[in-house]
């Protein structure tokens, strides 16, 4: 399998790429990985991939569903929510798309958070789940343990 991965120079997307083979355009490869945060250009390239019939992981967020009720502008959040909301479409038009809803990682973006935070390596098995899997999944929302 050829991998087509965005966000390759650092942290999980870098990751990725170490460990997938991976190719130089999305019309090259067979599962797209949508993990560069830029913008709403991750739902541009989500299209493009479901037009061209790609299996399709997206690194959406958890922030995606604090866009309810926030007071101020919370640009990354609504990003986020318009890909989560996106991947739905698509889904259910039969692309095999799936949206990873991720709280804290280790990551640049989230080093100045001290809280609990998932591993890239934890991720990645998560993303190797989805591909090993007989059936499509549209999404999985991960974030850090609550106690009660």
């Amino acid at each position: 399998m050829k991998f087509y991965i965005t966000g390759i120079r650092r942290g999980l997307g870098k990751a990725l790429a170490e460990k997938y083979n991976t190719v130089d355009t999305l019309e090259e490869c067979d599962i797209f990985i949508n993990c560069k945060h830029d913008g709403f250009q991750q739902v541009e390239l989500l299209y493009k991939a479901a037009k061209l019939n790609k299996q399709i992981i997206n690194i959406g967020s958890a922030a995606s569903d604090w866009t309810k009720g926030y007071k101020g502008f919370f640009n990354y959040g609504i990003e986020k929510k318009t890909l989560s909301d996106v991947n739905d479409q698509l889904y259910w038009q039969g692309i095999n798309t799936t949206i990873l809803n991720l709280g804290f990682f280790e990551s640049e973006r989230s080093a100045e958070y001290n809280g609990p935070k998932m591993t890239i390596e934890y991720i990645i098995n998560l993303i190797q789940w989805v591909l090993d899997q007989p059936y499509r999944i549209k999404d999985i929302t991960v974030t850090r343990q609550v106690s009660l």
